[in-house]
């Protein structure tokens, strides 16, 4: 729990930074492409603590906590940090992919917010405990379902573009670092007692 308050509270912090510096330190931590590609690596990094507006921040704020929480705890601080950092950083380079191969004019409109890491923790949360309940618009949903109907969410939005503003390749990214993550860990992690084997019974099978 304490790594997920961690990071929440390091993002409200930067974003009160935006609010005192902008523009220019938007500019220079947000991720666009152009300028990331031309020697501004640390975007790949510091893009995922910034944010867009309060509601941006709050919505990303709250989904971390609901899931973080339970999966600080299931995989252990370090492991979930990894987790939480690898899946924004595959988020940013699934999204300049994407958009290259699809939306090539848009290399130039920045990237920031934490989605595409919390998208990669709720990933790990429906592999690891695929069978509770989570609501997808008010619609009670299996995790592991709710993960792949968010997955073809995004893709189908990014390709169409029908929601203009929003990052769908990166939330994409997000899911699919993490599901690889996950795959790898499957066979390097166990089960501690029968609970959790019960919890995990689809992740270890």
């Amino acid at each position: 729990m304490r790594v997920t308050l961690a990071l929440i509270i390091i993002n409200v912090i930067i974003f009160a930074a935006q609010i005192i510096f902008d523009p220019g330190f938007t500019e220079t931590f947000a991720l666009t492409p152009v300028i990331a590609l031309n020697g501004a690596w640390w975007q790949f990094l510091t893009y995922m603590f910034l944010h867009a507006d309060p509601l941006h921040i709050f919505f990303n704020m709250f989904a971390l906590f609901m899931f973080g929480i339970v999966m600080e705890r299931a995989l252990g601080w370090k492991k979930y940090i990894f987790l939480y950092l690898v899946s924004g950083i595959g988020s940013a380079m699934f999204y300049l992919f994407l958009t290259l191969t699809f939306l090539p004019g848009e290399l130039t409109i920045l990237m920031l917010g934490a989605s595409g890491a919390v998208y990669g923790i709720l990933a790990a949360f429906g592999f690891m405990f695929p069978k509770e309940v989570i609501y997808l618009y008010f619609i009670p949903i299996p995790a592991f379902g709710a993960v792949f109907i968010f997955a073809a969410i995004e893709l189908i939005a990014g390709i169409t573009g029908i929601m203009p503003g929003i990052a769908n390749f990166g939330h994409l990214g997000g899911i699919i670092t993490s599901a690889l993550v996950m795959l790898v860990w499957k066979h390097t992690m166990r089960p501690k007692n029968e609970t959790e084997m019960r919890h995990y019974k689809f992740y270890w099978e």
